[in-house]
């Protein structure tokens, strides 16, 4: 955006900042989004706003807000007459959407601010890409004439996908040598001179929105044109676009001024969000060389665990709310049904409490309650909340069991539970 003219004094950049400069990453000091030969260094010329603990989702509201007392630093200070942009990529849940530190973004805290940034009066219109699972379960309060457009990743009920994973992740790929050279028989492959990230490169929603921009038609495409190309090429998910689709003929170029590269590739290698952890660890050992394949195989174990117990703690939930009732139907239901998050106090103080007493998992680089494989569980706590009656507890009795079973689970002194399925 700075490349293209967009004054930097305009732009805000939070991010944890810790994949750079990571031990683990080839390419020392660079970021890639984007194989092969022509990919540009995406971190190079990055002015980073907000970094490592002080990115939380509190910092998030303020900034958006204009609190910069609170922020104690670049905050947006727009008004009525400007466009703002916001692009979110993190993991997400059923009501909720991650940050590297402190508690998750609830949906009752984003639609807070941005009623807030509405009675400001800080936009002219504000259009806010996300990109997380089950992200469209974020903006159910937009309305169609309130100035606000909300584009999503997916839907309310799914995971979001990671692309250009494993053997699709290899940059700077140098010449193609062997065969192929002299002999275009289909059968032979190239070799490959570059190196592997071994994990995802991008998000497909991101990158499929971010490489039409980078087509350069951005004085011309619409919000609408792109949303439908973007919602056809994304195409392990449902893109949702919510709120006022009264500026969706504007042009692009009016809020992402950015420059045009090359032709838009189609994405590939694809992994479901949730599971690139564990595909990573995978790939890892997949690859290993043979005097590191045991300390490769001892972290792929330590993901796989890390997973079933996040499932045990959620089993274990399910089967003290269904204590009162026919256990395995309850248990299947909780598990199972699909409800959105109408018991709004209910699910938020859920969410917190298990982000508080939950352990963290060091396998998915949590450092609460939640993590990117456990986010799927929140749709259970949607589901607890919305059968209370049924259940026959109240939400304070939903909490206590929330909290004892985190506990638990904290101290290992939680009971081995079978599966219901």
């Amino acid at each position: 955006m700075v490349k293209s003219g967009v004054p930097a004094e305009n732009i805000i950049l939070m991010m944890q900042d810790d994949v750079a400069n990571d031990s683990e990453n080839p390419f020392k000091g660079q970021l890639y989004n984007k194989p092969g030969n022509d990919s540009p260094d995406v971190y190079k010329g990055c002015k980073v706003d907000y970094s490592g603990k002080k990115v939380t989702a509190q910092l998030f509201m303020d900034v958006l807000t204009g609190n910069a007392q609170r922020a104690k630093g670049k905050v947006l200070k727009s008004t009525e007459k400007d466009t703002v942009f916001v692009n979110f990529v993190d993991h997400g849940g059923v009501g909720l959407v991650a940050f590297p530190n402190g508690p998750v973004l609830h949906v009752k805290e984003l639609s807070k601010t941005l009623k807030t940034m509405q009675s400001q009066k800080m936009f002219k219109q504000l259009v806010f890409y996300m990109e997380a699972c089950e992200s469209g379960s974020m903006f159910p309060d937009l309305t169609s004439d309130g100035k606000i457009l909300a584009v999503t990743a997916s839907n309310a009920k799914e995971s979001s996908w990671g692309t250009y994973c494993g053997d699709e992740a290899v940059v700077k790929l140098g010449e193609v040598t062997g065969c192929c050279i002299a002999d275009p028989n289909p059968c032979c492959s190239p070799v490959r001179k570059g190196k592997s990230i071994g994990s995802c490169l991008g998000d497909l929603f991101s990158v499929n929105w971010m490489q039409d921009d980078d087509l350069g038609k951005y004085s011309s495409e619409t919000f609408r044109s792109q949303i439908q190309k973007i919602t056809k090429l994304t195409n392990k998910s449902h893109v949702c676009s919510f709120g006022d689709k009264s500026f969706e003929n504007e042009a692009i170029g009016d809020v992402e001024a950015l420059a045009a590269t090359e032709s838009m590739d189609v994405a590939r290698g694809s992994v479901d969000t949730r599971d690139i952890y564990v595909n990573q660890a995978f790939w890892a050992w997949n690859n290993a060389a043979a005097e590191d394949k045991e300390a490769a195989w001892k972290k792929l174990v330590q993901v796989v665990k890390s997973r079933e117990a996040d499932d045990a703690v959620f089993q274990s939930i399910t089967s003290k709310a269904c204590s009162d009732v026919n256990k395995e139907g309850c248990q299947k239901k909780l598990q199972g049904d699909q409800n959105d998050v109408k018991e709004v106090e209910c699910h938020y103080n859920l969410v917190h409490t298990l982000h508080q007493h939950c352990p963290a998992s060091e396998s998915h680089y949590s450092k609460g309650g939640w993590n990117g494989y456990n986010m799927k569980y929140s749709q259970v706590l949607a589901n607890l909340c919305e059968n209370q009656e049924l259940l026959g507890k109240n939400a304070e009795q939903l909490d206590e069991l929330v909290r004892s079973s985190c506990i638990a689970a904290s101290t290992g002194s939680m009971a081995p539970l079978a599966v219901v399925v």
